[in-house]
């Protein structure tokens, strides 16, 4: 699954990892294959190197978030991601980063 929180450039690149951030039950990761529920924010992981307009031109907008749906409990799942987006104008504390896998 994957959606693009709107706003544009350095707006919309924190306001997905906001989203990415916030998330309790998804864990941040690059690898988008196994059993947990996953979430990436390629614009500031897999393709951070890349400069903003050849990903804007290959069609990577600053703030699309992927995520994929693992073997947790859906009501779980779609409490993480409303609670996450509801916070996505907040700014995150960095550490708070992957704290799923300790939920």
């Amino acid at each position: 699954i994957a959606f693009i929180v709107d706003g544009e450039g350095d707006e919309a690149l924190r306001r997905a990892r906001n989203v990415c951030e916030s998330l309790r039950v998804f864990n941040l990761a690059v690898s988008l294959g196994g059993v947990e529920s996953l979430v990436e924010h390629p614009a500031s992981m897999t393709h951070a190197m890349i400069p903003r307009e050849t990903r804007l031109a290959g069609g990577l907008p600053d703030g699309l978030v992927r995520i994929s749906v693992g073997l947790e409990r859906a009501s779980d799942l779609v409490e993480d991601l409303r609670s996450a987006l509801d916070r996505c104008n907040e700014d995150v504390a960095p550490d708070s980063v992957g704290s799923a896998a300790q939920a």
